[in-house]
């Protein structure tokens, strides 16, 4: 269950095909070997979930993904929309703010208030396959799943394998501004605790938490 360490500005980014943004992966489960057999007859992606940050330079449509479920958390100052056909308008308007949405919808965002590029942090899953709860944490908290990813917003964090109960002060991994981890629990069915501790005197904290459905 070894977290899994990364810096977000050393992952390659990805143009859009539509020139209006980039994309960085940060971490993806690709569906197991007997479940990729059914692909064909499933609509979903060959993944179960997969986590990403995109820089959104201009507005316009998001790709379709039949069968997904999406989540987007803002990064940065100002504002972004989000609107599909006969579904309420989703708003981001500060760091941390997250929104739901499916991913079958042609959805279209829109920018406001902003100078430069917005990034937003992004997890997909699979309908069928995952679930996923992100949340921005501003304080020491506990969480449980059989997978997790983390995201430094501001400050500087710790993680601890939540199930030893220990205050050692060399167990963990420190991880500060722009810094991140993810891992997930191999065996069917368990899951794991992770305790996240916030080292500076503020912080913010983007976590995921993710289950097989």
């Amino acid at each position: 269950m070894a977290l899994r360490a990364f810096r977000l500005d050393a992952l390659p980014e990805e143009p859009w095909r539509n020139g209006g943004g980039r994309t960085r992966t940060i971490a993806t489960r690709m569906r197991d070997a007997d479940a990729a057999g059914s692909a064909a007859q499933d609509e979903g992606p060959p993944w179960d979930w997969r986590i990403s940050v995109a820089t959104i330079e201009r507005g316009g449509p998001f790709s379709s993904f039949p069968g997904v479920d999406r989540s987007s958390m803002l990064l940065d100052a100002g504002r972004i929309e989000l609107s599909a056909a006969g579904e309420p308008t989703l708003l981001m308007q500060s760091p941390g703010d997250v929104v739901r949405y499916r991913g079958d919808s042609v959805t279209t965002s829109a920018v406001h208030g902003a100078s430069q590029p917005l990034s937003v942090l992004n997890v997909m899953t699979r309908r069928s396959a995952a679930q996923a709860w992100m949340k921005a944490l501003r304080d020491d908290s506990y969480l449980a799943a059989q997978g997790l990813a983390l995201l430094v917003l501001e400050g500087s964090w710790r993680v601890v394998d939540g199930s030893m109960g220990a205050e050692d002060p060399d167990h963990g991994l420190t991880l500060h501004s722009g810094e991140g981890a993810w891992c997930t629990v191999s065996a069917p069915g368990s899951r794991a605790i992770w305790r996240v501790e916030r080292l500076s005197p503020t912080g913010m904290l983007a976590a995921i938490e993710l289950d097989r459905s």
